[in-house]
């Protein structure tokens, strides 16, 4: 996921990315009124998207959201998207909606080998995908009619504004500063109120909007909010190394191993390692890393 803003997508570029979106919901079967949220997981696995999930640290200044990358075994191929879980909750789910643009259109580094940094044309697609994708612009428009009767909220009070958009926030799970930059690329607010809201901070739970997304849904704010630092694989990828343990194509100690990589153990699956693990295995076992 991109953090830069130097590059303005023309009118042609939004259109293009809207109706990819849209094709994409009828692709998943989702329809433009449903929140895709954490449900975004099993559109991956209905795609055969291979998901691995680990907190990756950040390095020199930077923090990458997520990305993806593919390679072909004879007639197969394999397309994997690496997810940081050291980000917010909410913050996963947009990475991971931003590289399924790059799935569904084949652009980006796993796609460019000649390609040293990302696009920022493509990542600016990329983003705004992401943003149609989880939250449709005529759904949105629905919405701020519905709760505003006029489609420029500009001149309604701050707190309305920030009530509103926390009862966003809590459908369609997106981050709060993605939900301001939405209600400003559809014109529902001036470029002023944007910068405005845009810069509040939105974290803190007794900031101003953070209050008042704890007391729109305190459990789904915790959620939003959180880092889960989650380690893990898809389960396709896990019943392949078991498969091949049963098949006797590895053996206990790399089974152990690779299982250990995912925070999981042979017993987890009902295997009872009769051998002593060696010395390396017990030191994996005591590390806290």
């Amino acid at each position: 996921m991109n953090k830069q803003s130097g590059y303005v997508l023309r009118r042609e570029d939004i259109d293009e990315v809207k109706k990819l979106s849209i094709q994409t919901r009828k692709d998943f079967g989702v329809f433009p009124n449903v929140p895709l949220g954490s449900d975004i997981r099993m559109i991956l696995e209905k795609e055969d998207i291979l998901l691995c999930e680990y907190p990756f640290a950040d390095s020199e200044g930077t923090h990458t959201y997520g990305n993806i990358t593919w390679f072909k075994n004879g007639e197969e191929t394999f397309t994997f998207i690496g997810l940081n879980t050291s980000s917010y909750y909410d913050e996963q789910i947009f990475a991971l909606a931003h590289e399924i643009y790059h799935y569904k259109t084949k652009t980006g580094k796993a796609y460019s080998l000649d390609m040293d940094i990302e696009d920022e044309l493509i990542e600016k697609k990329a983003d705004r995908f992401a943003a149609e994708l989880l939250l449709p612009a005529e759904e949105l428009k629905n919405r701020v009619f519905e709760s505003f009767g006029s489609y420029d909220i500009s001149g309604f009070a701050e707190l309305k504004i920030l009530r509103f958009v926390a009862r966003l926030q809590c459908d369609w799970w997106l981050p709060y500063k993605s939900l301001i930059k939405r209600l400003s690329e559809e014109n529902h607010i001036t470029e002023s109120v944007y910068l405005t809201l845009y810069e509040l901070e939105c974290r803190d739970q007794n900031s101003i909007y953070g209050k008042i997304l704890k007391n729109t849904d305190n459990e789904i704010s915790q959620l939003l909010n959180k880092k889960t630092k989650t380690i893990g694989i898809s389960n396709r990828v896990l019943e392949t190394v078991i498969n091949n343990y049963e098949d006797g194509l590895i053996d206990d100690d790399e089974f152990t191993k690779l299982l250990l990589l995912f925070n999981k153990k042979p017993d987890d699956y009902g295997f009872e390692m009769v051998d002593e693990l060696d010395d390396e295995l017990e030191e994996y076992f005591g590390s806290e890393d």
